[in-house]
């Protein structure tokens, strides 16, 4: 696992390159100012917020969180894209009465986006699909202790699930304003509770509510 300082120095670093990338690119766009030009290639850095759960285990709180990454648009057939994204997301959950658990990934979801008026600078949209994390950090709520130290828990550091969700582009020039919201949703076992009388599974819930800006490569 990542220390959390060097999770921290991760994610400024990533969403740092994604900014950088937008700002290098964005002068050299030759775009046009007509609404219905075509979509071409997006290029997107996010920010947002996270409001995570552990589902599956009783007595836990929802936890606030951060993501940050890049996302990617790929036009392929009329309104429809395929969205690939690169993050670092914070989830996990809180907890008075036993070891609520902060967790970091990185995370790769392959998202299927439909477009509801492709043609208008104002573009609503919708999407789905599944995603892969990985572990970066994992950390006792309230401590400094690892996940490690914990005689009673037990985490994997894969996590697959899902993602569903929606938003909405603004195109302002050459660059491309958005946001929206979104559920992940864990169907592998992130962590282990042995309560002493049964062993409960946890599974990630996360809501994420986030904003970017980016730019497009080609398009008409």
């Amino acid at each position: 696992m990542i220390p959390r300082a060097r999770f921290h120095f991760l994610s400024v670093v990533l969403s740092l390159t994604a900014i950088l990338g937008v700002v290098v690119l964005a002068p050299s766009l030759e775009a046009q100012d007509r609404p219905d030009r075509g979509q071409g290639t997006q290029v997107t850095a996010l920010v947002g917020g996270t409001f995570s759960n552990l589902r599956g285990v009783d007595g836990l709180d929802s936890r606030t969180g951060t993501l940050i990454g890049v996302s990617f648009l790929f036009p392929f057939m009329g309104p429809l894209s395929l969205q690939p994204e690169a993050l670092v997301v914070s989830r996990g959950a809180e907890s008075d009465l036993r070891d609520g658990l902060d967790l970091s990934y990185f995370e790769v979801p392959l998202l299927l986006r439909l477009s509801l008026t492709p043609r208008s600078s104002l573009t609503p949209h919708l999407y789905a699909g599944p995603y892969l994390g990985i572990q970066i950090d994992c950390s006792v709520d309230g401590s400094s202790a690892s996940c490690d130290d914990l005689p009673d828990v037990s985490t994997n550091t894969v996590d697959v699930g899902g993602v569903v969700g929606g938003g909405a582009n603004l195109l302002a020039g050459p660059v491309l304003l958005t946001g929206g919201l979104r559920y992940g949703f864990g169907v592998s076992t992130l962590a282990e509770f042995d309560t002493g009388t049964a062993r409960e599974e946890a599974k990630n819930g996360s809501w994420a509510i986030y904003v970017g800006a980016g730019i497009r490569l080609g398009g008409h």
